[in-house]
């Protein structure tokens, strides 16, 4: 009679294979395969653009590139991610392959000085040393049983860096062309890519364009070949437009000469992406300061999204006079209106005052007196905005503030515009195949 066989499961080949690998795991247990933490670019719509939410941002464990011309605001927006870095617990190692990083303008930019590390780097084989015993030494400090502490790589510019051959030909006098570089990058994202990923590295790269000769289709190229392409998760590519001072430019014009440049207009293009549909956003970069972070999110407020309008508060009395047609462009919204009475402490109120009382601060109660309906009539020319959490309509100068964007609004925003319009689709979503019937 044959003997049965045994089968034996997979975790028990799984339990032998770890002996012979230990870096492999189950892909639901693996922790290089999970991203724990989103690191803010510094503007809430970039954040959409770079991982689907308004409170996201670069994911660790991966590798961000930002590619374009000069000024175009990669150092700028590599900093602002340090900054941001920063105040989670990282601390950013800097590796400057151009010479351009200046104490003044990192601290100008928000970024604690004092907790950042500049590794002045020259060619691609110093970067790669440079990177490979950091991630030995993060491997060793696990290895003991000790917390590594938390860092973030920043290469700005990958397009600047030589190579050592380059860099020994030209002391010798050699005229030859070095055909090494782009294989040596090849080289060096094989080796520290999936390392970084291991020891929870995020790592930024700033990288450079040149256009695209030849070719049918002209454009700009990412300079750097294969490597990054290949091994950064994500790509943004940066265009810009210039932004002026208007008082400035108004005075120069007068004397004849021109005017002041004090930003930059930055419209940024994903053009790889594993963490948001790849969807173009824009965003102001001034020269000489933070970013306003609630630039670019003009585009997304309406009453819908968020009860938020450009346009006029108008009282019942008001609304009555309208015509049909314009009764039916107003939003109706109620106001609470508040009464403030003078009291030691909370429980003298009248049992009446405290059913309505709203906050209670330095002996003033604030209380709900009564409700007002009130209506959003919207207008395109008005200098006003009407804003349904603040209850009225306040001057359009003070869009881009906390004031406006608050974070209750900030999520209301998120949920019910921003993911809808940038995270990637659920896998019982259609969209592909509607994708496909609309060219049938």
């Amino acid at each position: 009679m044959a003997k049965k066989s045994t089968q034996i499961s997979f975790l028990e080949l799984n339990d032998e294979l770890n002996k012979i690998s230990p870096d492999g795991d189950i892909l639901e247990d693996c922790e290089y395969a999970k991203i724990d933490e989103f690191i803010s670019t510094g503007s809430y719509i970039l954040n959409a653009a770079t991982s689907g939410s308004l409170f996201g941002g670069m994911p660790n464990r991966r590798s961000l590139t930002y590619s374009g011309i000069e000024g175009s605001g990669k150092t700028y927006l590599a900093l602002s991610i340090c900054r941001n870095a920063q105040s989670m617990g990282y601390t950013p190692i800097y590796c400057d392959s151009e010479g351009a990083i200046d104490v003044e303008f990192v601290r100008r930019l928000g970024v604690d000085t004092k907790r950042i590390r500049i590794e002045n780097i020259n060619t691609v084989e110093e970067f790669a040393t440079l990177a490979a015993n950091l991630n030995k030494n993060i491997r060793e400090i696990k290895d003991s049983g000790k917390i590594p502490p938390k860092i973030l790589v920043v290469l700005d510019s990958l397009g600047n860096l030589t190579s050592t051959k380059e860099k020994e030909d030209t002391i010798s006098g050699s005229g030859k062309r070095d055909m090494t570089k782009q294989q040596a990058i090849r080289r060096l994202f094989r080796v520290i890519g999936n390392d970084f990923a291991k020891n929870a590295i995020p790592f930024v790269v700033c990288g450079h364009v040149y256009e695209r000769i030849g070719s049918f289709f002209p454009g700009k190229e990412l300079s750097g070949g294969g490597g990054i392409k290949f091994n950064s998760s994500i790509i943004h590519m940066l265009s810009i437009k210039q932004l002026t001072d208007k008082d400035s430019e108004e005075a120069t014009k007068r004397s004849n000469i021109d005017p002041v440049k004090v930003g930059v207009i930055v419209t940024v293009k994903p053009i790889k992406q594993r963490f948001a549909r790849p969807i173009k956003v824009e965003i102001h970069i001034p020269f000489y300061k933070q970013p306003n972070p609630y630039v670019g999110l003009e585009k997304f407020i309406s009453w819908k999204n968020c009860g938020i309008l450009r346009g006029k508060v108008l009282n019942e009395k008001t609304y009555l006079k309208l015509k049909e047609e314009e009764q039916e462009l107003c939003h109706a919204f109620e106001k609470e209106c508040i009464k403030e009475v003078k009291v030691s402490k909370a429980s003298e109120l009248s049992d009446e005052d405290k059913k309505n009382l709203k906050s209670f601060k330095d002996g003033i109660a604030y209380i709900i007196d009564h409700v007002e309906t009130l209506y959003a009539f919207p207008k395109d020319t008005s200098r006003t905005l009407v804003c349904r959490h603040l209850g009225g309509e306040i001057p359009l100068v003070e869009l881009f503030t906390d004031k406006v964007f608050t974070q209750d609004i900030l999520k209301e925003l998120d949920e019910n515009i921003i993911k809808p319009t940038f995270q990637l689709p659920s896998i019982e979503a259609l969209d592909d195949i509607l994708e496909i019937t609309r060219s049938l």
